[in-house]
């Protein structure tokens, strides 16, 4: 059977003397101030799940499976670029704020905070009576540990530019209050101390270095590290000493009811979809995500399983290499873009679970602005290519992660090209391997092996910002973010650094529409669709939801009897 729902979010940008202290939890949603134009959505109104009544949920006595597509990157935060591994460190490492069901921002770690009208110096407390799972306190000493990894480019990690450009200064103000001065205006400040690359950890384990955080994370989450077996397992163990249970702690309410989470969750890597989809049938997985959209209909057909859609804000893209001929061409981008029919593939890769694409970010997104999508037109392709100098096509390549779904996706692209002159050689490759070959190197566009590439991309943080910084800022060449496309324009650096410098939201709005316009005509990417979410668990099993951005959500998961 299939359950739906309406994902409205709100964001709570950077302002001036703004306060949360309420912690949130149990479905309920911390009150926050909503960001232009947006909704607060009270939790529960997502997933119309079934509570399990008093007394009857054996969750914490359960051993769960939970089937996913690829493999984990890394256990870093800070050096994690895949909303998958990002989702499971979000369940053992909390941030100072975090996202509730509907990727509202609400504090965590913290109690809140202030800023000045400039939005360059914060002021933030930090919340009592917690410690990380190797006994070491939360206090102000490990927040600014944190802070210090996080400003230290010499670790070479791929979110290094997430903050480390806007950090000036940090200090602590008495046991539970730090202060950090901006070297600038950052109108996103918050937002992205609440993006999971900001999921707090262990000062012990970041002392020990990058590799141990790496391998073996800590922090003081719901769940605590067990082991990862690469290309294996990754297995969870529940912490039922988590301060997110402690109503005291939280301020009144707690993050999760006393009998959510399970003993353990091992997430196992199963790129073959129709074994995942056999695995929730069968019961040797109890968790999938995400479905294959082949399947939702026969999913939503089985009384063991329940599947769910929801609209979400992962963005798909098929990107270019601008800095390699033929695509250091506008025209040649442009022609790609008409060759494309995207209505087609909605409908063949997604099994209509998708919207087209009018932007290089959502229409959930913050500062989102609609663009008039190129219509499907072979005959323009043909012509444009004729006048950048390819009458007869080219032969290019196309990367990508060995999914049963990316696959379909290069399979339609490669048929679609065709019909333009232009092959498209497929090569298909093990997710840790792709990432070497993609993404830790440090190379001119010009001499990097890839030419094209299929990419999904959801902004954490709810703000335009990280859906076109860290794809098109020049910053963001490998190996520092992904920048595939080796993008550098100067137009586009300026509306960034705007969107960054300013916390007056007209500015900010203005700055990121007219990136927006200039990505959109400058087509660095083809932009695909809008994915939906979609998941399945055992009927037994509920509560478990995916954020907007596409991570997993178990908080307040439970089994029945």
């Amino acid at each position: 059977m299939r359950r739906t729902g309406n994902k409205l979010y709100a964001l709570l940008l950077a302002a001036a003397m703004v306060t949360l202290t309420a912690c949130g939890g149990g479905g309920s949603t911390a009150s926050t101030t909503a960001a232009a134009g947006g909704e607060t959505a009270a939790a529960g109104e997502t997933q119309a799940q079934a509570e399990v009544p008093a007394g009857e949920s054996i969750s914490q006595e359960s051993d769960v499976v939970a089937a996913v597509a690829v493999d984990f990157t890394t256990m870093d935060p800070m050096d994690t670029s895949d909303t998958l591994s990002g989702g499971i460190q979000r369940m053992m490492m909390d941030g100072l704020f975090g996202f509730d069901d509907d990727m509202a921002i609400y504090p965590m770690l913290a109690t809140g905070y202030e800023a000045n009208e400039d939005a360059t110096e914060f002021t933030i407390t930090l919340r009592e009576g917690i410690s990380f799972t190797d006994g070491t306190p939360w206090d102000a000493d490990a927040a600014l540990a944190n802070f210090a990894k996080w400003d230290d480019e010499s670790l070479g990690l791929k979110r290094t530019t997430f903050l480390c450009n806007v950090l000036d200064s940090f200090e602590k103000v008495d046991d539970y209050t730090i202060k950090v001065n901006l070297t600038e205006p950052f109108g996103a400040f918050i937002s992205n101390l609440a993006h999971p690359a900001c999921v707090i950890m262990s000062p012990k384990t970041i002392e020990a270095g990058v590799d141990e955080c790496a391998r073996n994370p800590v922090g003081t989450g719901q769940y605590k590290f067990v082991e990862w077996i690469e290309g294996d397992h990754l297995t969870l163990e529940l912490n039922k000493d988590w301060w997110g249970y402690d109503a005291d702690i939280c301020g009144g309410t707690a993050l999760a009811d006393a009998d959510a989470g399970f003993k353990s969750v091992t997430f196992k890597p199963v790129p073959e979809s129709a074994t995942r989809v056999a695995m929730i049938q069968s019961g040797d997985a109890q968790i999938m995500w995400t479905t294959p959209t082949e399947s939702v209909a026969v999913l939503d057909a089985d009384p063991n399983v329940t599947s769910y859609q929801d609209e979400g804000i992962v963005v798909r893209f098929l990107m270019m290499n601008t800095q390699k001929a033929p695509f250091n061409d506008v025209r040649v981008r442009q022609a790609m873009d008409y060759a494309l029919n995207k209505e087609a593939y909605i409908q063949v890769v997604k099994n209509g679970l998708a919207t087209p694409a009018t932007s290089i970010i959502g229409p959930a997104v913050q500062y989102y602005k609609s663009n008039e999508p190129r219509p499907y037109d072979p005959e323009k392709a043909k012509e444009l290519l004729a006048e950048a100098g390819y009458p007869d096509g080219f032969t290019t390549t196309v990367m990508f992660a060995n999914t049963t779904a990316n696959q379909k996706q290069a399979e339609f692209y490669k048929q679609q090209l065709e019909q333009v002159g232009i092959n498209l050689e497929l090569k298909g490759m093990e997710s840790a391997i792709l990432n070497q070959r993609i993404q830790d190197v440090d190379v001119p566009g010009s001499e990097a092996e890839v030419d094209c590439y299929i990419i999904g991309w959801s902004p954490s943080t709810g703000d335009a910002d990280w859906g076109i910084r860290p794809l098109l800022a020049i910053e963001s060449e490998p190996p520092m973010s992904y920048n595939i496309c080796y993008y550098e324009n100067e137009e586009l650096e300026g509306y960034i650094r705007t969107g960054l410098e300013s916390a007056d939201d007209d500015i900010r709005r203005e700055a990121y529409e007219k990136a927006q316009d200039l990505i959109w005509e400058e087509t660095p990417m083809v932009f695909m669709c809008v994915d939906s979410n979609v998941w399945a668990t055992s009927a037994k099993v509920q509560n478990v939801k995916i954020y907007p951005d596409g991570a997993i959500n178990m908080k307040n998961a439970k089994m029945t009897k």
